[in-house]
């Protein structure tokens, strides 16, 4: 090989060696660097695919009721706007029939309503329906036929605040109203008069449920507190019902815990040692701690089908079909002991 020959070789191999050092390294998997691609070799991101929105589907309507319910104005007195309310008494079918006899009423007393919803718990709002409650259990023969009567009040300056519901409210002259507007579709027992208030229905201690169970001329059968405010002035006046008058506090400390139940119980229980019931009549502590959606609500329908086949006795239940799973459940908790009690 010549001199030129071996010059140029090496020159060759020199220039190689320097074309290695400038070069970026190759990735381990041998693809060309980032910086060296060009833009048709860019990642590209797919598009993506739109996701057609589910339209919100309205639950189907209930079934309609198995009876009619009967409206009617209450004018508690003139001068007093806030006594002036609504009312409506549900009859069943089933307590259509039986005519000539005298039945039980459930007059129900809703909670605060700034919402201003007519006929609230019956028929209005999305919180439950006595009328429906009541059905069911008159159906399915754990309660003889009842009557449901309850008076609606849209009135801002009293159902937005829980101390100031159901102002002085007068049961006899409710069921006054209740019993005409009724003609002779059916005829209100006055000896079985059940009241349950529930949440601010309880809480005045001069209306609602105070009121109604120590009504002047009605021996009110049973009154029901159902997650009350549970004022302390309601435990001794609730302990000093008449002697035949059954009386039930149901509550749950999961959505309302800031109550003063140990004192509540305290109060209570001391005030009834000093006013004995009759033998038998209940006066019952009923503290429920319920696996359901919407706890405070529940407790409704929870007080309802638990207490109401204890005070009533059972109705006639319907033949099942053949073949038919007889078995009922009852999602009821099971009772425990109060907080600080």
């Amino acid at each position: 090989m010549t001199a030129a020959s071996t010059s140029r070789v090496r020159w060759g191999a020199a220039a190689c060696a320097l074309a290695v050092l400038l070069s970026p390294a190759l990735p381990a998997h041998g693809a060309p660097p980032l910086a060296a691609r060009g833009k048709h070799h860019a990642p590209r991101h797919k598009p993506k695919k739109k996701v057609a929105q589910k339209k919100s589907v309205a639950p189907p309507a209930p079934p309609p009721l198995d009876g009619t319910s009967y409206d009617f104005d209450y004018d508690g007195g003139e001068g007093h706007p806030e006594r002036r309310w609504l009312g409506r008494v549900f009859v069943h079918r089933m307590a259509a029939a039986a005519q000539g006899q005298s039945l039980p009423v459930l007059v129900f007393l809703h909670g605060n309503n700034s919402e201003k919803i007519r006929y609230r718990w019956m028929g209005g709002g999305q919180e439950g329906d006595v009328r429906r409650i009541i059905s069911e259990m008159i159906e399915s023969g754990q309660i003889p036929p009842v009557l449901v009567a309850a008076p609606s009040s849209i009135d801002p300056n009293t159902m937005g605040v829980a101390g100031l519901s159901w102002p002085a409210f007068d049961l006899d002259v409710f069921l006054d109203r209740a019993d005409a507007r009724l003609g002779g579709a059916s005829a209100i027992d006055r000896g079985r008069v059940l009241v349950a208030a529930h949440s601010g229905a309880g809480c005045n201690i001069r209306g609602g449920l105070n009121t109604a169970v120590h009504a002047k001329t009605t021996p009110v059968l049973a009154g029901f507190s159902v997650d009350t405010c549970m004022m302390l002035d309601l435990a001794k006046d609730l302990a000093h019902v008449r002697p035949s008058t059954h009386v039930v506090v149901s509550w749950q400390s999961i959505s309302w815990p800031e109550r003063e139940f140990g004192a509540f119980r305290t109060v209570f229980q001391r005030e009834v040692k000093k006013a004995a019931p009759d033998a038998g009549v209940l006066r019952e502590l009923d503290y429920q701690q319920p696996n359901v959606g919407g706890v405070h609500d529940a407790m409704v329908w929870i007080t309802l089908k638990k207490w109401l086949p204890r005070l009533l006795g059972p109705g006639t239940a319907p033949t099942p079909a053949a073949g038919a799973d007889q078995a009922v459940v009852d999602p009821i908790a099971k009772d425990g002991g109060a907080p600080g009690g």
